[in-house]
C-alpha cells in the first residue's frame, strides 16, 4: 500500500452484481451505473478531482490478442477520457495509468502522450514486473505516471520507456533449435535416477529454463514465497486442483516450493 490518504470520489461500472458488492464494501462513495462514455462533462467537473487513476480495458493491446488498438470498441472509454481531459475546468494534479506490454507501441498511448502534451503534464513510462519490487511474481506490464506540476522527474527523462530487462524475457526469445533438451535431468536440476520412488509427473525442461529458475531462486533481492502464503491452519484440500485438471494442465504449470523465489500467472489465453 501507497500509505497516502485519498478519498474516492466516484466509482464507475455496469456490471450489476460488481456494483452490489462495491456499494457494500463502501456505501459512503458515490456509486455511477453507468459506462465511462456516460458520465458527461458537466459530472466530471463537478467531482473536481485531483488524480485519475486508469487501467483500460487490455484486450486490444495483448501480444495475444488480434491487437485491435484503437479500432477496438473496448477503447471507447479510453478514447473518451482523453476527449475530455482538455475540456475540464480543473485539471486533475496526476494520472496514473496501468496496461500490458504492448500498449507502449500502441495508437492509443501516442494519442495518450499528446494528450498529455497539450494539458501541459510531465510524464514518465516503465515495463515494470513485481520481481523488480523484491516481490516474487514475473509479471511484466507497461505504467505511466503524469503529473501537472513543472518540477521535472528525478528519474529517466519524459518520453522515454524505461525497461527493467528480466531473466524469463531473455530467455523466452530462445529458438526451439537453442532449447537443447536432457532427459536425463529432473525439475529440481538432480538427475533423475535420484528421484523418489512412486507415482510422480515428470516435466521435462531445457537446460536453459533450469538454469533460468536457478538464478532466480537464488536472487536474494527477491523475498521467498512462504513470505507471502496464509497459514496453513485450515483445511488447504480446498485449494487443490481435481487430478483431471492437473493432468490435462501439468506441463503447462510451474512447480514451486515455498523457497523459490518465482511465481508466474496466466490467463485463459
Amino acid at each position: 500500500e501507497s500509505c497516502t490518504s485519498a478519498e474516492v470520489v466516484a466509482a464507475v461500472d455496469v456490471n450489476t452484481l460488481a456494483n452490489e458488492v462495491y456499494k457494500h464494501n463502501f456505501p459512503s462513495t458515490l456509486l455511477w451505473a453507468k459506462t465511462i462514455e456516460g458520465i458527461t462533462l458537466k459530472e466530471f467537473d463537478r467531482l473536481s478531482f485531483d488524480m485519475i487513476l486508469m487501467s483500460p480495458p487490455c484486450q486490444p493491446f495483448t501480444r495475444i490478442g488480434l491487437q485491435g488498438d484503437i479500432s477496438d470498441p473496448r477503447t471507447k472509454s479510453f478514447l473518451y477520457i482523453l476527449d475530455i481531459l482538455p475540456r475540464l475546468q480543473k485539471l486533475p494534479k496526476y494520472l496514473l495509468l496501468e496496461n500490458v506490454k504492448g500498449f507502449e507501441s500502441s495508437s492509443a498511448r501516442n494519442e495518450l502522450l499528446q494528450t498529455l502534451e497539450t494539458c501541459g503534464f510531465k510524464y514518465q513510462e516503465f515495463l515494470l514486473s513485481p520481481t523488480c519490487l523484491g516481490i516474487p511474481n514475473s509479471r511484466l506490464r507497461y505504467f505511466l505516471i503524469a503529473k501537472l506540476h513543472q518540477e521535472p522527474f528525478s528519474f529517466q527523462a519524459p518520453g522515454q520507456v524505461s525497461l527493467l530487462v528480466l531473466l524469463e524475457f531473455a530467455f523466452s526469445s530462445l529458438s526451439s533449435e537453442e532449447k537443447n533438451l536432457d532427459p536425463n535431468i529432473g525439475p529440481d536440476c538432480s538427475s533423475k535416477k535420484s528421484l523418489p520412488k512412486g507415482a510422480f509427473l515428470f516435466k521435462l525442461e531445457t537446460v536453459e529454463e533450469m538454469e533460468r529458475k536457478h538464478s532466480q531462486d537464488n536472487d536474494s533481492s527477491i523475498q521467498m514465497l512462504k513470505y507471502f502464503l496464509e497459514d496453513e491452519n485450515e483445511e488447504m484440500g480446498l485449494y487443490f486442483l481435481p487430478p483431471k485438471y492437473l493432468l490435462r494442465y501439468a506441463f503447462l504449470l510451474d512447480i514451486v516450493k515455498p523457497t523459490c523465489r518465482r511465481s508466474t500467472c496466466f490467463t485463459k489465453g
